[in-house]
C-alpha cells in the first residue's frame, strides 16, 4: 500500500516585509531573545502543531488529514496556495508518524 501526503507552498505576493514577517510568525513560529540573547523563547505557530516536512522556505509536505486547517487558516488571512498530492518516502513517513 502506498502512502500518499500533502506537498504545499504558499505565496504571500504584495504583501509588506511586515505583514510577510507576521504571517510566517503566526504560521511556522519563531524564537523570541530577550536580554541581548540570554534567554530564548520558543513561540509556536500553527506548523508547530502539526507533523510536516519543512523541504523549503515556503514548502512543506504533511498527511492528507491536516490540509483542512491549513486551508482555512489560509483562507481567514487571504493567503494563495498550490497543493499536490504526493507519494511519501519512507524518511517522510517517519517523519509524518503515519
Amino acid at each position: 500500500m502506498m502512502n500518499v501526503g500533502i506537498i504545499f507552498s504558499y505565496r504571500l505576493k504584495g504583501r509588506t516585509s511586515r505583514e510577510r514577517t507576521q504571517f510566517n510568525r503566526k504560521f511556522i513560529g519563531y524564537t523570541d531573545k530577550s536580554q541581548f540573547g540570554k534567554y530564548s523563547y520558543k513561540r509556536e505557530g500553527l506548523m508547530s502543531k502539526i507533523p510536516h516536512v519543512h523541504v523549503l522556505n515556503s514548502l512543506f509536505i504533511i498527511r492528507e488529514d491536516d490540509l483542512d486547517e491549513i486551508e482555512s487558516f489560509c483562507r481567514d488571512l487571504d493567503v494563495q496556495l498550490f497543493i499536490r498530492r504526493v507519494i511519501l518516502e519512507k524518511s517522510d513517513i517517519k517523519e509524518l508518524s503515519l
